[in-house]
């Protein structure tokens, strides 16, 4: 592979839960592709639902990280480093500023988003959050996404396909701009829950630290967070301005795709186990296929709807 490629995977205590099931299903997909795999773990608690159990899960999370998959995995376990000298780094990289904030308006992570890529040792690094499952079983998606960034210089952003292959080859609730071949799609819109980007660009253009929408502002106001709008949404209107692209593409056999579960339930953890079962074998119902959320014939989210629907300011994940 001309170009090596670093996997890097958030997780902070509050993923515990699922990320003792997850976490060894993402390498058993990714890690062999990969030429240096980093976990980077949040050590400063977020505010409101982004840190609760925090305490409770911090210790459980380094014993397993320790314990069971640096045993098993070639893995480089890092903290986030929230000192001073090295936050200023990590924002001048990327922002071209000496400051930015921890937290985004909900209080969820922002500077470790940053903190991840910037310590990757090169330059084209596949980021995952640590709930993202992995479907399709592809030994060669990486090498066939390099390419993709080898071949045309505007590709900023390339990812698996958002949910299974549908037989039609057609994606649901996506921001579609044209579809480039079979299972190969430009997307118009971006998701920091799973890409992969070259950071090597940002030596030349800079991101731009902006304000959320009025509403997200009042929400950061009485959460007592920072007024830093979603990292997806800055990253965004930087490929907007640059005229980059994101491609999102299935890949060669059963190729590669994600899926993401929208809510967190009790019957959600309980079967998790059997769930990656499932999606490791594509054994999910047909209206799941070209769709990104895990719908409900999957899992039962009527829980957390009525969670939300109980409270205004519970938002999905």
């Amino acid at each position: 592979m001309k170009n090596k490629v670093s996997l890097q995977i958030n997780l902070a205590p509050v993923d515990y839960p699922h990320a003792r099931y997850l976490l060894e299903h993402q390498l058993r997909a990714l890690a062999g592709q990969v030429n240096e795999i980093i976990l980077t773990v949040d050590t400063r608690p977020s505010k409101g639902r982004f840190g609760e159990g925090w305490e409770k899960n911090t210790d459980l999370l380094d014993n397993f990280l320790s314990n069971e998959i640096k045993s098993r995995y070639a893995v480089k376990i890092v903290g986030v480093d929230y000192s001073p000298v090295m936050k200023r780094k990590v924002a001048r990289f990327f922002f071209g500023t000496d400051y930015i904030p921890d937290k985004d308006f909900r209080g969820g992570p922002f500077y470790a988003y940053f903190f991840g890529l910037y310590t990757a040792a090169n330059n084209l690094v596949f980021h995952l959050d640590s709930d993202l499952f992995i479907g399709g079983g592809s030994t060669m998606w990486v090498k066939e996404a390099v390419r993709f960034f080898e071949d045309d210089p505007s590709c900023f952003i390339i990812g698996p396909l958002p949910g299974p292959p549908h037989h039609a080859d057609v994606l649901t609730d996506q921001f579609v701009i044209k579809k480039i071949a079979p299972y190969t799609w430009q997307l118009g819109s971006m998701s920091t829950r799973v890409f992969m980007t070259d950071k090597g660009r940002f030596t030349q253009n800079k991101l731009a630290l902006t304000k959320p929408p009025l509403r997200g502002q009042i929400m950061a106001l009485l959460g007592g967070n920072s007024n830093a709008d979603l990292p997806e949404h800055i990253i965004g209107a930087y490929m907007h301005k640059h005229r980059l692209k994101r491609i999102d593409f299935l890949g060669a056999g059963k190729g590669l795709w994600s899926l993401h579960p929208p809510y967190r339930t009790g019957d959600f953890y309980k079967n998790l186990p059997e769930l990656i079962t499932r999606i490791e074998v594509n054994d999910l119902p047909a209206k799941q296929q070209g769709f990104y959320d895990i719908i409900d014939d999957v899992c039962d989210w009527a829980p957390a709807r009525k969670k939300m629907k109980n409270n205004r300011w519970w938002r999905r994940i």
